[in-house]
């Protein structure tokens, strides 16, 4: 009979990067709860129907409790062992330490003076809700994850935020740690750095934070099988990937087969060589002409948007499509007219303040770790122009910066827009770095990580130049 795996709830779980990777390494996870309805559709299809899609303020602890006994997953509540998420805290921004301070100067801050003004802010209600949960289960482990911005941020009392929120953890009972981490250096090919959060209850020990791999895949590693995308479509040009056979024994290769053989949780599969989501947005007639001029800096200067608008419009002006050509507006300003062009059937584009929008179209350099992918995808991939070719990145190049294995569906089985899709690989954990805290924390329990997880991390180092 197999061994019990520890279990785990996800809250704030997004499309499921962190569930995912936490499976992957050997907890069952076994609740999840996300407000957004996009994201948790792509949960439920991807991971599994566990997932409570709706507020978390109408689903506190003590009802996931008894909803969890009533499925028969758990018999007591001290069987969950680990509570996780990443809960958003707008109060630590630097508006909302400021706003905060000027309430308490003038008296009209409501916040009780035993607590810290940070937890009492009422748009952190979401972080108090996770730490409800942590005093209701009283799991053995929690894990936080949030953007790295939190570390520099300090109270309206001026006090560290990271020291405000471990203290609230450490008044229920638990030692906690905070650190650092990028992505990037646990096979993820992206840099991404996010502050983690490890508890562990009581003071006897404490959570090792995983080792880096010593080894960082690039933006271009992890596109290398995809096929070219039309700009003006968007869409693949090919409905296969490249040869496996094609794709070598290195550290790429291997995360290659992984993203295209790996199974979800729900047990969905993507067929051999099946190209899906890759897709992205048509690029205007006006971005056709700019795009070939934007330079990431591999191999020469970078170039971006204030470099091209408005010293070099004769070049744009020269690269436009047929039919199109650089007007000057009714205010004097430039313009890109032409015929009508796609479904909005705008024929008129005009450009962005180059003083306040310097980098609002930058491409992403082949040779690193891609940027990070942010939520802002949802409107438009302007900082995110592929390495190669003359758009746009797609979805699933997205998805595989983030290191989502290609079986798992953003769209949810067609219910989900491109748009969605974008904003949700954005705001997700990603799945193998997740799968490296999920290890190190299985270890703290006594618990051996899965083969998947300690086969990633072997190969990784294995795969280190001398």
């Amino acid at each position: 009979m197999p061994e019990a795996r520890p279990k785990a709830i996800d809250l704030f779980a997004g499309p499921g990067g962190l569930s995912l990777g936490l499976t992957l390494s050997g907890f069952e996870v076994v609740g999840a709860v996300e407000w957004d309805p996009d994201a948790g559709a792509t949960y439920r299809h991807n991971i599994g129907d566990h997932v409570h899609v709706g507020d978390i303020k109408r689903l506190p602890a003590s009802q996931m409790d008894a909803e969890l006994k009533r499925l028969g997953v758990i018999r007591r509540k001290s069987e969950i062992d680990l509570v996780c998420g990443g809960p958003p805290c707008p109060g630590f921004s630097l508006i909302g330490r400021s706003k905060i301070a000027n309430l308490i100067k003038s008296g009209q801050w409501e916040g009780s003076d035993h607590r810290h003004a940070f937890i009492d802010d009422p748009r952190n209600e979401l972080f108090r809700e996770f730490v409800g949960y942590v005093a209701h289960f009283k799991p053995k482990r929690f894990l936080i994850e949030n953007v790295r911005g939190m570390t520099s941020y300090m109270s309206a009392e001026e006090r560290p935020i990271i020291s405000v929120i471990t203290s609230e953890f450490e008044a229920l009972g638990y030692s906690v740690d905070a650190r650092i981490l990028n992505a990037a250096d646990f096979g993820v090919p992206q840099n991404r750095r996010r502050v983690i959060f490890l508890g562990t209850r009581g003071k006897r020990q404490r959570i090792p934070y995983p080792e880096p791999l010593g080894i960082a895949l690039t933006s271009r590693d992890a596109m290398a099988d995809l096929p070219q995308v039309s700009p003006e479509t968007g869409l693949s040009g090919g409905a296969k990937l490249e040869l496996a056979s094609r794709l070598g024994r290195s550290f790429r290769g291997m995360f290659l087969r992984w993203v295209r053989g790996q199974e979800t949780p729900s047990g969905n599969r993507n067929p051999r060589r099946a190209c899906t989501l890759h897709h992205t947005r048509p690029v205007n007639p006006r971005d056709r002409a700019v795009f070939p001029l934007l330079q990431s800096g591999e191999g020469g200067p970078r170039v971006l948007y204030r470099d091209i608008f408005p010293n070099r419009l004769a070049e744009v002006g020269a690269g436009l499509p047929d039919g199109y050509s650089l007007i000057e507006g009714d205010d004097g300003e430039p313009l890109v007219s032409g015929p009508p062009w796609g479904v909005r059937r705008s024929s008129r584009w005009g450009w962005y303040d180059p003083s306040k929008f310097g980098d609002k179209m930058r491409r992403i350099r082949g040779d690193q770790p891609a940027p990070t992918m942010v939520a802002h995808l949802a409107k438009d991939g302007y900082m995110f122009i592929h390495p190669d070719e003359d758009r746009t990145i797609t979805v699933r190049e997205a998805a595989r910066f983030q290191s989502f294995p290609d079986a798992f569906d953003l769209s949810a089985g067609g219910q989900n827009s491109i748009s969605s899709q974008f904003r949700q690989v954005g705001n997700a954990v990603p799945p193998l770095m997740a799968m490296a805290l999920g290890a190190e924390i299985l270890g703290s329990l006594g618990v051996t990580p899965s083969m998947t997880a300690r086969g990633v991390y072997r190969l990784g180092r294995d795969d280190r130049a001398p």
